[in-house]
């Protein structure tokens, strides 16, 4: 990538991280719904599991964007996302399971496609990714 476009670059990963920061914190301030929804999904979890699966992908939430964002796993990190999205797409928005233009259809479809259309972006990143160190990552000057 040359440098004219690092900035739009680095705009483009900004949108497509900063709805999990967010998601963390409501899930962090929300922690009942949460559990709820990872009770209420294709497949019921035991309290101690969603708890569990709640906590690391709180975790991802939050450090998956930095890695993204400033090129630390850039790719290793975009790629967690990809099976984060699938999943969640797949366990919590499984819209076939619902009568066809219903409430809970469209309530569950759009978030799906809004999930894939995430993994996709992800899977941009992970292609476009280039291994760099740690002193690379967080480095402000050009090569």
């Amino acid at each position: 990538m040359n440098q004219e476009n690092k900035p739009l670059a680095f705009v483009a990963r900004l949108c497509l991280v900063l709805i999990f920061p967010f998601s963390a914190l409501d899930k962090i301030f929300n922690h009942q719904s949460a559990l709820a929804q990872a009770a209420d999904g294709l497949i019921a979890l035991p309290r101690s599991m969603a708890v569990l699966l709640l906590v690391l992908g709180g975790m991802l939430e939050v450090i998956g964007p930095i890695c993204i964002l400033f090129g630390f796993y850039r790719r290793q990190a975009a790629l967690l996302f990809v099976f984060y999205v699938v999943v969640t797409a797949v366990l919590f928005h499984n819209f076939w399971s619902f009568p066809f233009a219903s409430d809970s259809w469209t309530q569950n479809f759009w978030p799906f496609l809004k999930n894939l259309g995430l993994a996709g972006g992800f899977l941009y990143v992970a292609a476009d990714a280039r291994p760099s160190s740690l002193r690379d990552a967080f480095s402000l000057s050009s090569r």
